[in-house]
């Protein structure tokens, strides 16, 4: 019985200090920015005794019990922060804290790291890796880290790839960088991972973005509390050992002294082909209802380009509220492919031979790019509560020019021709952006943008034994656009989204000129409102789930509107389409993510619609294979992707990223329908063996790509290499190797269209072995600030951050 009656009391007792537990809520956040402090580590005190500990979520909310009423002490500690102290009397039976500010600032070296913060964190925008928080980036360079980050991969040429897509947009603290966008391939080869405090994989961008771009955006954040006085900087250079002749550079430096920051980068690659040929391709064309049906041919391509660019970043603090920001970048490059050889010859339905030509020709191009942009951030006294003021010019003069010689053997005569084609695009933008945090909460942003452009295509032919004969093609090019967005957002433990939408008004006017043709001009006014809606459920803590829509569009760049005709190839035709208008695409997204310090793991569902869908597409007639554009095809895509990271210790890394989806195509103007299903996947581990020694291994699957008429066929890429930090971290040695058992890669595709079907192979020099060296100087972490928001343009048709190269293999996943 005395036990009984004990029993029963240790259960009252029990019970009514559960009754009289209070529970504790606030959030974490920088005191500098205003975001999330997320994992930081909550402790609550009563005198000197530890009552409760817990970790705050990736939004920085924590909760901890206190078990009676009365005085506490809660600490706030995270890794880079002081720790915050704050005392308070718990009453009743909830206290919330509210926002609690840490601030940055202690030495690495003195802090006692109590969690291990996850590396992969999302919501329904975007996926974020923290680069500042790998223990191996700091003797990384951006390309080592970018291959382990979710949803992003490297071709065998490599290019990045987002979801297997080519098709997205580069930006750098969220604006647009002349020299990223469009030499991202060379810089990040040796760029210094440190340089970057974390990448943002955006797949569905608000209303804060521009609405163009399709891929997606990869943003680059590097704005972090300057903690020092003095510079840093680094130097790095690679070349292949083995195989097709490249070697590269890289130097970094930053400098800061009191309010003043600046940050130069420059890089310089060069490229050339093994054993003269870059490439060598075959090709069978099967052309119906025309005499000549079958055409084979075969060619060599060479190829040397010089790549390099410059960037400069200047921030200047006023006072802790005012800041003002001057960036400038310059790029330019030039290749040259000489002797480049074909054979083509033409069969009949009975596969005897009709007439067969040669083609040899010498082409250069060349490109210059430069951009200026000042900016203006005012913060009022609410952390995270700015308003941003930019200004940006740009241009990006390129031209290229050629000789190309037709041998005649039989049915044709020889020939030559002279071609040569500039482009020029000058454009000026001006944005004013606006945050407002209303509290811990609820938050507003709104902003107003301009953008004037004016691009002019001129290209000339003639007979070089005829002056006299030459022919301009001349188009001049006027776009004006004016963007009026606005979004609000909120932010509580289980539950977050946003809405907003974007209104834009768009002029463009075009005159066209062209041998034999009346004078063209046209002019069209679009408008777009574009919205925008995420929710996110954290049923949790680590476990979210996402759902989105959104709109983006495509507008057409002035080398697909250009109408005039390259005829420099006897059964071939290639030229633009004036009447191209903006392509709209319809965005659904489900995500599910799960982070822990260790591992993480992100599934979801994707589907992108387009009745109107800009791509290119080629048909036959009369034994002539034109190539084109239009933006009369309804397109849908469904598509899944599924990333896991793991991190079990600090030595290593593994990560692993599947895409694909199914694509079905209609162009019912020509008859072309297409579908197809299609993935790839991507395996990289790091791991550290010895004393500041890391193996790096990977590869990349594609399955094949469909698209419009026609699909690729499939293709792997794999690399292994070593590294080895010496001298306290500042000198690495690096050496590479890539597809050590295959010398060579084959990239197939296959056409099918209602005039022709065929089939093309190209085969390119795959095995390399390279070795790259790397050295860093001065003290670490010295950053120049940028504004919070700034200007991005995504609005042209092209590839994301890819250096061109003949014979590129397959982007994967394509639209």
């Amino acid at each position: 019985m005395l036990k009984i009656r004990l029993l029963v009391f240790l259960l009252l007792t029990t019970a009514t200090a559960s009754a009289q537990s209070i529970l504790i809520k606030g959030r974490a956040v920088d005191a500098t920015t205003g975001e999330a402090a997320g994992y930081a580590t909550a402790t609550l005190l009563r005198d000197s005794t530890i009552v409760d500990a817990g970790a705050a979520s990736a939004e920085g909310y924590f909760e901890v019990k206190a078990p009676a009423k009365g005085d506490y002490r809660l600490q706030l500690s995270l890794v880079g922060y002081q720790t915050h102290e704050h005392r308070f009397e718990a009453q009743g039976a909830r206290c919330n804290l509210g926002e609690l500010k840490l601030r940055e600032g202690v030495d690495i070296g003195d802090v006692v790291v109590t969690v291990q913060k996850p590396l992969v964190v999302a919501d329904a925008e975007k996926m974020s890796y923290s680069v500042e928080d790998d223990p191996l980036a700091s003797t990384s360079t951006l390309e080592e880290v970018i291959r382990k980050v979710p949803q992003l991969s490297l071709d065998a040429e490599g290019n990045v790839l987002l979801n297997g897509e080519s098709n997205y947009k580069v930006l750098v603290d969220g604006r647009s960088n002349a020299t990223m966008g469009s030499q991202f391939k060379e810089v990040i080869k040796s760029m210094p991972a440190s340089q970057i405090k974390r990448i943002e994989v955006i797949t569905n961008p608000s209303t804060k973005y521009e609405s163009e771009g399709v891929g997606g955006i990869i943003n680059l954040i590097t704005d972090r509390s300057q903690r020092f006085e003095g510079y840093n900087g680094s130097l790095s250079g690679g070349a292949n050992l083995y195989g097709s002749p490249m070697y590269y550079g890289n130097a970094h430096a930053t400098i800061q002294s009191g309010r003043f920051a600046a940050s130069l980068m420059g890089y310089y690659s060069h490229y050339a082909a093994q054993d003269k040929w870059a490439m060598q391709s075959e090709s069978q064309q099967e052309n119906f209802g025309t005499p000549g049906q079958l055409q084979q041919t075969e060619s060599r391509t060479p190829y040397r380009g010089n790549h390099y660019g410059i960037t400069l970043d200047l921030s200047y603090a006023i006072d802790t509220l005012n800041l003002i920001t001057l960036n400038g970048s310059l790029y330019s490059g030039k290749s040259r492919m000489n002797d480049n050889w074909s054979m083509t010859e033409i069969l009949s339905a009975e596969a005897l031979p009709m007439a067969r030509f040669g083609s040899l020709s010498n082409m250069d191009q060349s490109y210059l790019g430069a951009s200026v942009s000042l900016g203006y951030e005012h913060t009022f006294r609410r952390p995270g509560h700015t308003l941003t003021l930019s200004d940006e010019w740009e241009i990006s003069p390129n031209e290229s020019s050629g000789e190309y010689q037709i041998l005649g053997y039989e049915a044709f005569e020889s020939y030559s021709t002279l071609r040569d084609q500039e482009n020029s695009t000058m454009g000026n933008t001006l944005q004013i952006d606006y945050v407002n945090p209303l509290n811990a909460h609820h938050n507003i942003e709104a902003g107003l943008k301009h953008i004037f452009r004016s691009s002019e295509s001129d290209v000339v032919s003639l007979d070089p034994d005829q002056e006299a004969s030459a022919a301009l093609d001349r188009m001049e090019y006027r776009q004006q656009i004016l963007a009026l967005y606005a979004g609000y957002g909120f932010n509580f433990a289980k539950w977050s989204g946003r809405i907003g939408t974007r209104l834009e008004q768009t002029w463009n006017r075009a005159e066209v000129s062209a041998p034999g043709k009346a004078p063209y001009n046209f002019e069209n006014d679009l408008r777009n409102l574009v919205p925008y809606a995420s929710l996110t459920f954290r049923p949790k803590q680590r476990h979210s789930l996402s759902l989105s829509y959104t709109q983006r569009l495509q507008r057409p760049s002035i080398e697909w509107l250009s109408p005039a005709v390259d005829d420099s190839q006897p059964l071939s035709r290639r030229m633009g389409n004036p009447d191209l208008k903006s392509a709209v695409y319809h965005t659904f997204n489900l995500q599910y993510g799960f982070f822990a310090p260790k591992w993480s793991l992100m599934a979801g569902a994707t589907a992108r619609l387009s009745n109107n869908n800009m791509t290119s597409y080629t048909y036959q007639q009369a034994g002539i294979t034109y190539h084109t554009y239009s933006d009369e095809v309804h397109s849908r895509f469904y598509g899944f992707n599924a990333s896991l990271s793991l991190r079990p210790s600090q030595r290593f890394n593994l990560s692993f990223t599947v895409q694909g989806g199914y694509n079905d195509f209609s162009f019912a103007p020509q008859g072309i329908y297409t579908d197809r299903f299609s993935f790839s996947e991507n395996l990289n581990l790091d791991v550290a063996l010895w004393k500041d020694g890391r193996l790096m291994v990977g590869e990349y699957f594609n399955s094949g790509d469909g698209q419009l008429g026609g699909w690729t066929e499939q293709f792997w890429y794999y690399y292994a290499g070593l590294k080895q930090s010496l001298f306290k971290k500042r000198l690495d040695l690096t050496l590479m190797v890539a597809n050590p058992f295959n010398n060579t890669t084959e990239w197939t595709s296959h056409t099918s269209t209602p005039t022709y079907a065929g089939y093309s192979k190209t085969v390119m020099k795959s095995r390399s072995v390279s070795l790259r060296i790397s050295w860093r100087f001065g003290k670490q972490n010295v950053q120049v600030k940028r504004t919070s928001r700034s200007i991005q343009n995504d609005d042209v048709q092209q590839s994301g951050g890819q250096t061109p190269q003949p014979g590129g293999s397959p982007g994967g996943m394509g639209m």
